[in-house]
Order: structure tokens, then C-alpha cells, then sequence
């Protein structure tokens, strides 16, 4: 019988909203030891202990609620042919997987329906004035966070996404520099079709003493591109 020993895991972060891929082996958590999932950005996405016997405790971020969850499992469950699906305790929606590679893969591929969907799930199919706008347009944003096109001028990579009925405020949580996206009609996303990269115009600026060196927004700038 063939007992496998290592596993994938996904989890998006809730606040860059990166994908992360990490495999986990059995043998990383031997002993009293824990292992971490970290996003790129700097955010711990997931945290794998042992508890009694053969179980483990694993504590996860959530992307939904943007709260901590924390579920047991035994060794068969994380360490298994068959997939592990991590949900939201308050939404019931699947927020991550744990298992083979290839299953994974398909898990995530197919959790990416359309954001219209996941509107309707969450009740927010009535609060944008435009919903295929904003839709096409928050795909467009995941889309170059994941791939890391996301940034600020500061140079931090961890950006703050707040949705309005008719645009998006992307904010730099280390500089505080904002842009704003609008998604009133077709031709703001318009704009933006074919956007490779959304820079943030925060910089550094240094102070006169010598070795000082702070983050300060440029004029925050409305412009969509």
C-alpha cells in the first residue's frame, strides 16, 4: 500500500490576492514542528501543527470574511489521494485546497467561476451601478495582482482594494498613496483593456538627517491608467 507523503496546498491571499502554490511534505511537521504558508507579500496565509496521534490543527486566512479559521484533520485527510476543500465558516464558500497537485489544479480552475456568480452568492448583485463593468474590471485587477503587476511607487507590493458601487480605491498600506479605478460604463474599462502593470504614484522621500528614509504620497492621482 502506498501512503503518500507529500500533498499541494492553494490558498489566495486575502490581501494582495495572490494564488499561492506550496507543496508539504509529511516528514516538514516531524516532531513539534509547524509549517507556514506565506504569500509573497509578506501575509501568513496558513499554519499546519501536530495535536495527539496522527491528527493536525491547520489555521488558515480567510480571503472571504478576512478572518482566522481553525480546523482539525488527521493525517489521512491532508495527506490523501483525494482533495481537501478549506471553506469560509461564515459564507460556506471554498477558499482553498489541500491535496494532488493535479486535482488542485482543476479544484482551483474550476472555484474561478465568474465574479457575477460569486455577486449573486454574497447578495451584491444589486449594489454596483454597473455590475458587468465592475465584474470585468475586478478580474482585470486580480488578474495582474496574481501575476504581481500590482505595486506602488514606494515600492510595497501590499495594496488595499476597496470596492464602491462605481469604482475601485486602490490604497498602498505602507506610503498611503491611492488610485482610483472607475467603472461607471464600458469606456472606463475601455481605458484599461490591455493594462500590464497598476502603479500606485507613492515614492520615497528622505529626510535631511542622513540614514532617515520615509514613505510620503505623491498627489494622489484619479486617473484610471
Amino acid at each position: 500500500m502506498l501512503i503518500p507523503t507529500t500533498t499541494v496546498v492553494a490558498l489566495r491571499c486575502p490581501s494582495c490576492g495572490r494564488l499561492e502554490f506550496r507543496g508539504l511534505s509529511l516528514f516538514s511537521l516531524s516532531g513539534d514542528r509547524t509549517w507556514q504558508l506565506e504569500c509573497s507579500c509578506g501575509m501568513v496565509l496558513l499554519t499546519i501543527g501536530t495535536g495527539r496521534g496522527r491528527n493536525f490543527w491547520l489555521q488558515y486566512h480567510c480571503g472571504m470574511c478576512d478572518n482566522m479559521h481553525l480546523a482539525y484533520y488527521h493525517r489521512r485527510e491532508i495527506w490523501s489521494p483525494e482533495l481537501l476543500t478549506l471553506t469560509c465558516r461564515e459564507t460556506d464558500l471554498e477558499v482553498g485546497f489541500i491535496g494532488p497537485r493535479e486535482q488542485v489544479q482543476r479544484a482551483v480552475q474550476h472555484h474561478d467561476r465568474s465574479l457575477a456568480e460569486m455577486a449573486e452568492d454574497l447578495g451584491l448583485s444589486g449594489y454596483f451601478e454597473e455590475p458587468d463593468t465592475m465584474y470585468q474590471l475586478l478580474a482585470l485587477v486580480f488578474q495582474l495582482a496574481e501575476s504581481g503587476h500590482v505595486h506602488c511607487g514606494c515600492g510595497n507590493d501590499n495594496i488595499e482594494v476597496e470596492i464602491f458601487p462605481g469604482h475601485l480605491q486602490l490604497r498602498c498600506d505602507s506610503c498611503g498613496a491611492e488610485k482610483i479605478l472607475p467603472a461607471g460604463n464600458m469606456a472606463d474599462l475601455d481605458q484599461l483593456v490591455g493594462l500590464k502593470e497598476i502603479l500606485l504614484p507613492g515614492h520615497v522621500v528622505r529626510d535631511s538627517l542622513p540614514g532617515q528614509t520615509r514613505h510620503r504620497p505623491r498627489q494622489t492621482q484619479k486617473s484610471p491608467v
